[in-house]
């Protein structure tokens, strides 16, 4: 206990802090008591496991604020070897903890995309997908969601010469963990290019300990898959932008178009970046810039339009006549995700059904467009606002972004025993799953508090930086998820980008304390002198 006192002493832990620690595991594990229905021996060893996650995730807590507050002391000297060791580290962290939180599969005990893709991969074996029976959650799925198919047959092709499951599914852990691996990575590289080599020192020790990257990192989908396409993206607009000579200019922002735009037709949100980008020259006033990236762009899209094209076409089940008869239109979606009875926002069955009686994708369009229209007319502003609030905060307080909820389950024993759960009615130990999300949450609410504190501050006041980039991304997705399916796990190819926000909002914030206890210690100087 006398080392344990020393250490929290040592961090400079103020006692608020501490109250609100320990109120935090006192609701989590209430929650955790709560929530277990029935006790045996592996409910007891969750509920400590679960509470030394806790008490870690507020250490870490109360490490990273001590940082941000000794991190102009740093020696200089000792800068660049340190980034480089941290960032070495960061990326083989990545590349090897994701293993250790393996998916357990074949798995449907719930059956989402990611489970739905592997086990149809699987059957193919590197086929065309008319070998697929048109049944549910079989080829219908790929023709109703046309936004996995290139991503089906990248799956298809990559995979088709693993022989099992288990060879399989570590194959794709590895892809996974490398693409999260190189997207931390080129987040601490822009994060150097953009500030300094102290602050991506920073930024790599919290990305280190947001669990998330390495949870998702042991499952290939889109979230993984476009992560790196991101980080790389943003990093590579940075280096454009600022570039002195033309020719390096033009270079770089081929190179971020491209990346982007072969990105987007795994997630679209992917071009967030490049279009806060233009918003920031043009509301700077960087004409030739514009005028410079606009066909640059243009071209890139193309490019990127016609090999994805040429791709899917090549799959002869994915036509353009069993594209139009079966794909759901893009106002699925919204209409979707503010249908009165969906109190998350999220994906709802019911409206699946619904546009499933229609024939074509023009009917299920007008369809949708016209439940949507009615569905807006019977909430009135009063439900929809309801409804946005649902949507904020089911993409928004998640603090594990569902991790454990969307890898369930893993093969490693521990987290099978101590930690998987998805919800009552389903197998698992809800003690411990519930003070891991707890942990989670207190690392989350941390970032999203400094987060949006850095967003304003971007915004409002530093746009004339390129921190107004940054921050203007997080606002073009917020407000896309506001209006498509709310989903927390739709943040997680822009973690590194919200973590970064939020350093710079607790440096400033810092910095502003600072200068409010200067100012006032000054005062009270003054009214001595006087």
């Amino acid at each position: 206990m006398r080392k344990i006192k020393s250490f929290l002493v040592g961090l400079h832990i103020a006692k608020k802090w501490l109250y609100l620690a320990g109120g935090a595991l006192l609701i989590g594990n209430g929650l955790a008591i709560w929530q277990t229905r029935e006790w045996g021996i592996d409910n007891f060893i969750a509920l400590v496991l679960g509470n030394l996650c806790m008490l870690t995730a507020f250490i870490y807590l109360a490490f990273l604020y001590r940082t941000s507050q000794r991190i102009s002391g740093w020696d200089e000297a000792k800068i660049h070897s340190t980034f480089r060791k941290t960032t070495i580290l960061l990326g083989l962290a990545m590349l090897i903890v994701p293993f250790f939180f393996i998916v357990r599969v074949p798995f449907s005990a719930h059956d989402w995309d990611f489970f739905v893709i592997f086990r149809n991969t699987s059957f193919l074996h590197g086929r065309t997908f008319d070998h697929l029976p048109m049944t549910e959650n079989q080829l219908l799925y790929f023709l109703r969601y046309p936004n996995n198919q290139l991503f089906g047959i990248i799956e298809n092709t990559l995979f088709e010469g693993t022989t099992s499951n288990l060879s399989k599914i570590i194959w794709m852990t590895g892809l996974s963990s490398t693409l999260t691996s190189i997207a931390l990575v080129a987040g601490s590289m822009s994060v150097r290019k953009l500030v300094s080599e102290r602050m991506a020192i920073f930024y790599n020790l919290a990305a280190a300990g947001f669990l998330p990257f390495y949870v998702y990192g042991a499952q290939f989908y889109t979230d993984t898959a476009s992560i790196p396409f991101v980080m790389l993206g943003l990093l590579f607009i940075i280096y454009a932008m600022k570039a002195d000579k033309i020719k390096q200019q033009v270079i770089y922002w081929i190179i971020a178009c491209l990346i982007i735009f072969a990105g987007y037709y795994i997630k679209p949100t992917v071009t967030f970046p490049l279009i806060a980008a233009l918003c920031f020259m043009l509301l700077n006033r960087k004409w030739k810039t514009v005028l410079l990236v606009i066909p640059i762009a243009a071209l890139s899209f193309m490019t990127a339009h016609i090999t994805v094209d040429k791709i899917v076409s090549s799959d002869p089940t994915f036509s353009q006549k069993m594209n139009d008869r079966y794909n759901l239109p893009l106002v699925h979606w919204i209409t979707m995700s503010f249908a009165p009875d969906n109190y998350s926002g999220g994906f709802d069955p019911n409206v699946l059904d619904y546009s499933e009686q229609f024939t074509s994708k023009a009917a299920k369009q007008e369809a949708d467009i016209k439940l949507f229209e009615e569905n807006v007319k019977k909430q009135g502003i009063p439900g929809i606002l309801l409804q946005l609030g649902r949507k904020i905060s089911y993409t928004w307080f998640n603090g594990d972004l569902r991790d454990f909820f969307y890898t369930f389950r893993h093969s490693n024993p521990i987290l099978d025993h101590y930690f998987d759960w998805v919800g009552p009615q389903h197998p698992g130990n809800p003690t411990g799953y519930i003070l891991l999300t707890a942990a989670q949450l207190m690392y989350w609410i941390f970032i999203v508090f400094f987060l949006w504190y850095e967003i304003y501050l971007s915004i409002f006041k530093k746009w004339k930086t390129f921190w107004f980039i940054l921050a203007l991304s997080i606002v073009g997705l917020t407000g896309f998820l506001l209006i498509w399916e709310a989903n927390s796990r739709y943040l997680y190819n822009f973690a590194p980008v919200i973590i970064t926000l939020a350093l710079q909002g607790l440096l400033d914030f810092n910095q502003r304390k600072k200068r409010k206890g200067q100012s006032l210690v000054e005062g009270e100087e003054n009214a001595i002198s006087e």
